[in-house]
């Protein structure tokens, strides 16, 4: 196909970092946008290309930046500042907005104001008041910006206390999103003539899916996938550090608490101080584009029960499945692009975090934790089409 990549420093980087999302006032209209994030580029020019083919009109994927990761067990964590202070904002994916956490404001000695009526849905159906404060200063990867509103949520912490918030998918929508969990690094594209093109730009096998919005216009990457053979709506969720389905999701796969072999796998939380239990299961199949998994072991739980008041995924593709892939969302085109790079899809334990529990001395180091064993999940394919 004829497809350039090229890197571009442009003035037209501007992105909606926190407007938008799953918050709510008590009316139950949806909170408008409230900020734009604004960050100029300078001049730049092609580093990398595809060469065009012949009959084919040309696509151009600009790259505008990167945002390297740190993995903290199975937590994408970027590097960031506020107001000076270094601190690791949690890529999430599965949040519709970007917000700090109330411990790390505290930390942060930023002034903060609840506002009335205003509030976030959470795991096991929670719904979490919303305050309001100001960063002077946010540098996120190369780039500051100033004079920035946050949302202040949550009452515990995300990860270790350096983790001061989250970088949701009200930023990420704005861009096409090249997802190297393998390469710790996040890559950020505008396209220009690519429809009816594909996106993954790095070789090799590929399959794809189509991706929507959720019916409140909530920015997350919906996407349906097959489990047994039956349609689950699914949300592609790196701040999730495994995949787990609904209660409800599993049963019409046909699997529930009772069925033989489904055994308790203790308990999961959010952001909010919900607690649900959940359980783990064997199931045949599961199906994502043509790729094609067997004989997999899942998590299961009442993730959402209670809260029907927005529209709620059935099952969260989180960090593990994105650890087996390379993944480009194209929200340009409303597809997904994805390569299996290697390793089981799915763990049903994460990786302990290690700055928060460090290896005995002497001890080896386990790359993918004690659950993410080849034997938790077989992969057959991708069934896929070759790149190209």
């Amino acid at each position: 196909m004829a497809r350039t990549v090229a890197w571009k420093h442009g003035a037209d980087f501007v992105s909606d970092l926190l407007a938008g999302g799953a918050v709510r006032r008590g009316d139950r209209r949806r909170f408008p946008a409230f900020v734009v994030w604004a960050a100029l580029w300078a001049a730049g020019a092609v580093v990398a290309a595809v060469p065009a083919q012949a009959g084919q009109d040309a696509c151009h994927l600009y790259k505008l930046g990167s945002l390297p990761l740190t993995l903290d067990g199975n937590q994408p964590l970027i590097d960031a500042t506020i107001n000076g202070q270094p601190v690791h904002l949690l890529m999430d994916t599965g949040a519709a907005i970007s917000f700090l956490t109330r411990p790390a404001v505290e930390r942060l000695n930023l002034r903060h104001h609840w506002e009335p009526g205003l509030y976030m849905g959470g795991v096991g159906g929670s719904h979490l008041k919303v305050n309001m404060t100001k960063v002077d200063d946010l540098t996120l990867g190369e780039w500051t910006v100033h004079n920035i509103p946050f949302l202040v949520a949550g009452a515990h912490d995300v990860g270790e206390t350096d983790v001061a918030g989250t970088i949701g998918e009200s930023f990420f929508r704005n861009y096409d999103v090249d997802i190297d969990i393998a390469h710790k690094v996040v890559n950020l594209f505008r396209t220009d003539g690519c429809d009816g093109q594909d996106l993954a730009y790095w070789g090799g096998n590929f399959t794809d899916a189509k991706i929507g919005m959720s019916e409140d216009g909530n920015p997350q990457i919906w996407v349906t996938v097959q489990v047994n053979g039956v349609d689950v709506r699914a949300i592609l969720d790196s701040g999730a550090e495994t995949s787990v389905m609904t209660m409800r999701a599993a049963a019409r796969a046909g699997i529930t608490p009772e069925s033989p072999g489904v055994t308790r796998a203790g308990a999961s939380q959010g952001i909010g101080e919900t607690v649900i239990s959940d359980y783990v299961a064997v199931f045949p199949t599961f199906t994502v584009g043509e790729e094609t998994i067997r004989n997999v072991r899942l998590r299961f739980g009442d993730l959402f029960e209670g809260d029907r008041r927005m529209s709620t995924p059935e099952m969260l593709l989180g960090l593990d499945f994105l650890r087996a892939h390379r993944v480009m969302v194209a929200h340009s085109q409303r597809k997904i692009y994805l390569s299996y790079v290697g390793g089981p899809v799915f763990q049903v334990v994460g990786p302990r975090l290690r700055r928060a529990d460090p290896l005995p001395d002497g001890a080896a180091e386990d790359a993918d934790g004690p659950a993410a064993k080849p034997a938790d999940s077989t992969t057959v394919g991708p069934e896929a089409r070759p790149h190209g």
